[in-house]
């Protein structure tokens, strides 16, 4: 454990008027850090001390709550756990039932990661707002949905992943801006997805070390620059190691001179700080999810996914209905996870996102968890003829999280199933298991981290085989769009007789919709068991594979 230090400044614990549980904030903070959060990477951004520009338009929005007539909120205690003391500001919707055990679930996976924890009998405090009309009076920025100062949390929001690795990360140290918003950054991670393609980083962020020149950046910019920071501090960890990185998060102060920042940068790392934002530099852009460290997610505590009944309930976000499961794909297997929802009236849409642990989003996005329809009224009806979804995941084995999600009560039948890869070798041989289609599920077939290159007009890799189902009938396909683009699917799919012909020409060649993502199907039907030899291009994103299969029966 790493002693704690004490900075008053830092600190709102001692200024606090508490009776009965029930208190009015009374005090201004004075010069005090306080970290805010919008939304970059992982739908939040940070705030600024208010000894840079940015106290200008605190004081502004302070200006305009007095001439308003704005109120200091009271704030009631709802509840204490291990960890946390949490607050909700007078006549605010409680949270859900379970959100205690989900703040904690984020304290310990921090707390493990970063080596830090709270001396014994000391705790968080989370004070939840109605809005963020209130937070500039604790020192928040106007255009934040949360800040942190120390241990000290108030956030718009039930739970809030990023706030709480600041106050977590805050026991460790208080090193520059930069490291600070990109710790929190990639720690903080929730839902996510990379449809807007690879995270660009034009910020000039080997200007932006000192705090001040950071503040002074995002005041006149924006919030950009914690994509950026999030990226140097994910490649920082992933080249040098968590144990040198948190040395040097624990050495380095936050008003450091560039000159003592890059002297304890080389003595925790091993490498100048110049040098470290060179090679950077030189890597791949990363896509966004790939920026997270999914600690909470993946702990080996959360349940893992099997074949059963699942019930949306009290999810991390602090709302209702989400659920997260853990699992595992083997080595040379790919998974099919079978997903039905249970029909009911109204019915609720459903959505799944799955995660590598060590990378990000398999599939870009998340998918509907059913087939579901909408008639005129726009009610949501389970569609009877293909109730269900099911995803087979091409992807290195390896830990991965099911993130299931619905805006209502929902219960989602879940079978979970090891099979072949339906990928066809270096050689070109039929793959060991063909994906078994059929009409009931519509198959997204997701190819990713494999490293499969293409070989002429096959992609990815050799590409894969199907077998057609006991209806038999046509091969329907799908590419997978949002707003108006599949950058993650292929523009065509070749269904041939035999795998890899050097010439397609003889091959049906089927195109798909990129712009409005409709259903197409092959001119052929197929007998029941016909087995299919598939290839397509590459997607305009070609770290991404995606395409919808299903038997369209006659």
């Amino acid at each position: 454990m790493v002693d704690r230090r004490i900075d008053p400044f830092r600190s709102l614990r001692n200024t606090h008027p508490v009776t009965n549980a029930r208190f009015r904030m009374t005090q201004m903070p004075t010069v005090r850090d306080f970290i805010g959060s919008r939304g970059h990477l992982s739908a939040r951004i940070e705030g600024l001390s208010l000894e840079d520009p940015a106290r200008l338009l605190l004081g502004a929005a302070l200006l305009s709550l007095a001439a308003c007539g704005g109120e200091e909120p009271v704030f009631t205690k709802l509840f204490t756990t291990e960890h946390f003391v949490y607050y909700s500001e007078e006549g605010h919707t409680p949270p859900c039932d379970g959100t205690d055990q989900w703040l904690e679930r984020y304290y310990r996976a921090n707390a493990k990661f970063l080596g830090a924890a709270l001396p014994p009998g000391e705790r968080i405090e989370f004070y939840r707002h109605k809005s963020n009309a209130s937070l500039p009076l604790f020192g928040c920025p106007p255009t934040s949905s949360g800040c942190a100062a120390g241990t000290t949390i108030h956030s718009v929001g039930a739970v809030h992943p990023h706030e709480i690795v600041h106050a977590n990360a805050s026991l460790l140290g208080d090193p520059p801006y930069l490291f600070q918003e990109g710790l929190a950054e990639i720690m903080g991670c929730q839902e996510i997805g990379d449809l807007g393609g690879p995270a660009e980083l034009p910020e000039p962020l080997e200007t932006l070390v000192e705090s001040a020149a950071f503040t002074d950046w995002v005041a006149a910019n924006g919030y950009s620059v914690y994509g950026a920071s999030a990226s140097f501090v994910r490649y920082l960890i992933d080249t040098f190691g968590a144990s040198s990185f948190l040395s040097f998060y624990e050495r380095a102060q936050r008003g450091d001179s560039r000159e003592e920042i890059e002297a304890i940068f080389q003595a925790s790392m091993g490498s100048s700080l110049d040098d470290a934002f060179s090679d950077w530099r030189t890597k791949p852009l990363p896509y966004g999810s790939e920026l997270c460290l999914r600690l909470m997610d993946c702990d080996p505590s959360m349940p893992p996914l099997i074949d059963a009944e699942v019930a949306m309930g009290c999810g991390p976000s602090g709302g209702y209905g989400e659920t997260l499961f853990r699992f595992e794909v083997p080595t040379e297997r790919t998974l099919r996870i079978a997903t039905e929802p249970v029909a009911t009236e109204p019915q609720a849409l459903s959505f799944v996102s799955f995660y590598h642990c060590a990378d990000g989003n398999a599939i870009g996005k998340p998918e509907r968890a059913g087939g579901f329809l909408v008639d005129a009224d726009l009610n949501v009806h389970l569609d009877p003829a293909q109730p269900a979804r099911a995803f087979a995941l091409d992807v290195p084995p390896g830990e991965y999280v099911a993130w299931f999600s619905t805006p209502d009560e929902a219960r989602i039948q879940v079978d979970v199933e090891e099979r072949g890869s339906p990928m066809r070798n270096a050689t070109c041989q039929v793959a060991e298991e063909p994906l078994a289609l059929d009409d009931k599920h519509q198959t997204i077939l997701t190819s990713r981290w494999n490293e499969r290159s293409c070989n002429g007009p096959w992609c990815p890799g050799q590409s894969w085989d199907v077998s057609i189902g006991m209806t038999g009938g046509a091969l329907e396909a799908q590419a997978v769009v949002v707003n108006n683009e599949a950058n993650t699917s292929p523009g065509e799919l070749y269904i041939c007789s035999e795998p890899c012909p050097l010439d397609t020409s003889n091959c049906e060649i089927i195109t798909l919709d990129t712009v409005k993502g409709s259903r197409v199907r092959s001119k052929q039907t197929f007998e029941p068991g016909t087995v299919l030899h598939l290839g397509a291009p590459a997607a305009p994103f070609a770290e991404y594979f995606n395409v919808r299969l299903r038997v369209a029966p006659e």
